[in-house]
């Protein structure tokens, strides 16, 4: 063999083994990222202190990036194994399922007498993907029934028409018969002024005798420095482009944007902003017209699908909606709620981890966190009452006779 071939061999040989060791690198790393991706939905802390140890080192933008990228592939995937499955449902609803749309309508006094609790069953946005219960309020038992009567009821909803799976779960409380706490968490929302006493992260020890439930807040500090306000004291500058929930101290409920409630702070007990409202006055915005719009979140764009939550309340604000799912755009999510009756919402955290509600009820170490609103959604017991709270969350409690 002359020479010339001899190095013609090894330069084949050399690049033969680049190659192969370019391979296996790719697949290790690939393995690697979709090991990762699989333990950061399966361990709750994961996701966040990752995120947050990354976004300490480059900043926001590129972990929103990555986020948005990330989440893009997983709704690809789910939609090609998915996208023709029967709706996914997160409980079943007794007795026979009868459709809005085919009720006996309802009589012209009934029309004009004031609305009750819980409210009427609603139609589902789209029947193409409605599951059996769509739309049909059932009581929620336990801590939530008052002198024999549930001061909570909870429904589905699918409001994606392109995603059978995307489902979302509401809860309606009787504001009448309830009271919404606000608290912030021992770290978010971020402040150099506000109390560090108020900073405990968990329910007041005098309010968990009538404690219901309690459920996320809103963003971090870092995406988009949204305001937050507890007994009086600020956290952040208010945003005028924010909505903003406010709690006022006779048991209103408001949401709205910021301009409208400015003048009201003095009346409240606390108030917490998010990204725009989703609706206002009945109208959904103007830019969920484009069903991927890129405008909510800080985090991840409204049109990534993920993950999310929101709180909306009635025209006449006599009921609170809270709403969470899966695989949810801003606009689906703002739809959701909206064919459920809310008359305002406003978007609260997003993300695998942090949208969450859970209910309460004597257990092995007392009181404590004992069930999700719907399942897949991670929680520990000792939430909200024995472990701080590092996020701001809102509470609930029942107002007894």
């Amino acid at each position: 063999m002359s020479d010339r071939q001899i190095v013609s061999s090894k330069t084949f040989c050399r690049r033969r083994l680049s190659w192969r060791t370019f391979g296996m690198v790719g697949a290790t790393l690939v393995a690697m990222t979709i090991l990762l991706w699989i333990a950061i939905h399966r361990v709750p802390w994961l996701g966040p202190w990752l995120a947050d140890g990354v976004r300490a080192v480059v900043g926001p933008a590129p972990v929103a990036w990555a986020e948005d990228v990330a989440y893009g592939w997983q709704d690809r995937v789910n939609r090609w194994r998915h996208g023709k499955d029967a709706p996914h449902t997160y409980w079943e609803v007794p007795g026979d399922w009868v459709p809005v749309a085919s009720a006996s309508p309802v009589p012209a006094a009934a029309e004009s007498s004031p609305p009750c609790f819980p409210p009427k069953n609603f139609e589902p946005p789209f029947r193409v993907v409605a599951a059996s219960g769509d739309g049909v309020w059932v009581p929620v038992d336990g801590r939530a029934s008052v002198g024999g009567q549930s001061v909570m009821f909870k429904t589905m909803v699918h409001p994606d028409h392109e995603r059978p799976y995307t489902v979302l779960a509401l809860v309606a409380m009787d504001v009448s018969k309830v009271r919404i706490h606000a608290v912030a968490g021992t770290l978010e929302p971020r402040s150099t002024t506000f109390p560090e006493s108020l900073r405990t992260g968990i329910v007041p020890e005098a309010q968990r005798p009538s404690l219901i439930a309690a459920f996320n807040g809103g963003f971090q500090t870092i995406h988009g420095g949204y305001a937050m306000m507890v007994d009086g004291h600020r956290i952040g500058e208010p945003r005028a482009d924010a909505c903003t929930v406010g709690l006022y101290r006779d048991g209103t409920i408001r949401i709205r944007s910021w301009p409208d409630l400015e003048a009201e702070t003095d009346r409240m007990t606390a108030y917490r902003q998010t990204p725009r409202c989703l609706v206002e006055n009945g109208q959904r915005h103007p830019e969920l017209e484009n069903r991927y719009n890129t405008s909510w979140g800080a985090v991840v764009d409204g049109g990534t699908v993920i993950r999310r939550s929101a709180l909306g309340v009635s025209k006449d604000g006599n009921v609170l909606y809270f709403g969470m799912g899966d695989s949810l755009t801003a606009r689906s999510l703002a739809d959701g709620l909206k064919a459920a009756g809310a008359h305002d919402v406003a978007q609260l955290d997003v993300n695998h981890v942090f949208p969450r509600f859970v209910f309460f009820a004597e257990g092995a170490r007392g009181l404590e966190a004992v069930a999700p609103l719907c399942p897949g959604f991670s929680f520990s017991p000792g939430d909200y009452v024995r472990s701080p709270m590092a996020r701001d969350f809102f509470y609930v409690t029942s107002v007894r006779p």
